[in-house]
């Protein structure tokens, strides 16, 4: 405890106090409150508290902590008190220290915490849709982003899965079930912030066979003409409307094509490579460059603001992003225009389809047109490792070149006359 020498502290010995000479840290004990007084060190001065929990035998060594400094606190008075009542919770049993601690441990564990330190972890990864999982798991978490993560129950995890699942048919419940396991996988078994995962064990229930029909309803390869109404409603001299016309050219996903940077293209050798950290299946995928294609690229202004990115967001200049928005399946925006920002991408092309539609598209389109199976396969970047080394001894940049070239040639087919610019 305290020594006995103590002196009854004020405004004015807390504003004279000094470090005594070749010490680096000195305690002034108050004379008034036992246990409260001015700590000094080289980097400033503050107000601490000492001592010993109840019940804790003489050998255990007594606590100190840190109320405050005269910077935050605005008299030795109003300090005085604060130590007081610190104090009183010693006497009545309790632990300020220890409390303090487990207040920063659970500040430290809410749901917004931990989500900025998984998206740390992401980014180390070079998760390559990192921003997107964060930006649903953060919107879809907002309501409980304040409480400790250990504090949410299984019961109400489940519920908000359950509300989405019947706003949508299932579609957004099961993106976010997906999202949220793995993140709580990450909670539970490398961040250790939580025991266990609470939607361990939780399955979406099995689809009827309605659902089943309508799930497959949702996804599907456009015919000639909803993709020539497509590729017409697609804008060249805008950046969305040329990242549509690359995305039915090679069948990329849309964050490929999204976040597409010119050091990945080659047009010299007619060929971009998207390297493993940017696809989905850790792989790479080459895509090879039919005239189409080529043209397009050549048509793509440099943006200043972000000079790496081949399709800039008008706006910002910076990876395109809020995809929904974009494409307006709902028609949200026609039926209530108040945003200003126009009508969605759907609605102007009067085609009812998903940007991952194009990737079906392309695929289903290499096989009306002949190209065996396992190169339509390599040609989306699907195909198994032991095919494409087999197939890359038999000469597989010719064939998928051929493939590319040809799907191509029948957009161009379908979309205007040959002799026309449509790719301008």
């Amino acid at each position: 405890m305290p020594p006995t020498n103590r002196t009854r502290l004020t405004d004015t010995v807390v504003k004279s106090a000094s470090l005594p000479a070749g010490k680096k840290e000195a305690v002034v004990w108050d004379a008034d409150v036992r246990g409260f007084g001015l700590r000094i060190r080289e980097r400033g001065k503050s107000y601490i508290i000492m001592y010993r929990p109840q019940g804790a035998g003489r050998n255990v060594n007594s606590k100190r902590l840190k109320i405050g400094t005269p910077e935050t606190i605005s008299s030795v008075r109003e300090a005085r008190k604060i130590a007081r009542a610190e104090l009183g919770k010693v006497a009545s049993g309790g632990d300020p220290s220890a409390d303090r601690k487990e207040a920063s441990r659970r500040s430290a564990g809410t749901v917004a915490a931990v989500l900025d330190r998984y998206e740390a972890h992401l980014e180390r990864r070079q998760y390559v849709t990192r921003k997107d999982v964060l930006s649903l798991l953060r919107r879809r978490l907002a309501p409980v982003q304040h409480r400790a993560l250990d504090g949410i129950k299984s019961w109400e995890l489940a519920e908000m899965i359950e509300r989405l699942d019947a706003q949508s048919a299932g579609s957004k419940g099961q993106t976010f079930r997906s999202r949220l396991n793995a993140f709580l996988n990450w909670c539970a078994f490398e961040a250790r912030v939580i025991e266990a995962n609470p939607l361990a064990g939780y399955r979406r229930a099995r689809d009827t066979r309605a659902e089943r029909v309508a799930r497959v309803g949702r996804g599907r390869a456009l015919s000639d003409e909803e993709l020539a109404a497509v590729w017409s409603a697609a804008s060249p001299g805008e950046p969305f409307g040329r990242l549509v016309r690359f995305l039915i050219l090679t069948g990329c996903r849309r964050n490929e094509g999204g976040r597409l940077r010119w050091e990945m293209v080659d047009l010299d050798n007619g060929r971009i490579d998207l390297p493993a950290t940017f696809t989905k299946q850790a792989r790479g995928h080459t895509v090879l460059v039919a005239p189409a294609l080529h043209e397009l690229l050549n048509s793509c202004a440099i943006d200043a603001r972000g000079p790496e990115w081949v399709f800039p967001a008008l706006r910002t200049g910076q990876p395109m992003s809020g995809w929904s928005k974009i494409m307006d399946r709902n028609n949200r925006r026609a039926q209530n225009n108040t945003s200003g920002k126009g009508t969605g991408f759907v609605a102007v092309s009067g085609v009812d389809f998903s940007l991952h539609d194009l990737r079906r598209t392309f695929r289903t389109g290499l096989s009306r047109l002949g190209v065996d199976r396992e190169i339509a396969e390599l040609a989306l970047g699907h195909a198994r490792e032991d095919l494409e080394a087999r197939y890359n001894r038999d000469g597989c940049e010719v064939a998928l070149r051929a493939a590319f070239r040809k799907w191509s040639e029948h957009v161009r087919s379908i979309t205007d006359s040959p002799n026309s610019d449509v790719f301008g």
